[in-house]
């Protein structure tokens, strides 16, 4: 089952509240190919709910949107939101024994 933590819940809600936002803003996520050992990965983007006829899931008031060819890999997935003293920003956790992203070490 996809997670996404309290921290990115938070952090994605103020971002899709902005005012230059679509009024019906949502976090899409969906499949792609490569990166890390070859492997299936995540992407996430914004996403009009408008212009889609997926139906948007609810993660303590944040609307997600999981394209149909991403479900397999966000099974086992987490959506974390991070900083340090450097960065801050989105990454994808793999679930332990996840065979998608994660299975080669890669996070």
């Amino acid at each position: 089952m996809l997670i996404i933590t309290d921290k990115a819940i938070t952090e994605l809600k103020q971002i899709l509240n902005a005012p230059d936002m679509p009024e019906k803003a949502a976090l899409r996520v969906f499949a792609q190919s490569g990166g890390c050992c070859s492997s299936n990965q995540l992407g996430i983007e914004i996403a009009d709910l408008s212009k889609t006829e997926l139906q948007a899931r609810d993660f303590n008031g944040l609307k997600v949107v999981v394209d149909p060819g991403a479900e397999s890999v966000a099974e086992n997935a987490t959506i974390d939101y991070f900083e340090d003293q450097e960065n801050a920003g989105f990454r994808v956790l793999w679930h332990e024994g996840a065979q998608n992203g994660g299975s080669c070490g890669c996070n």
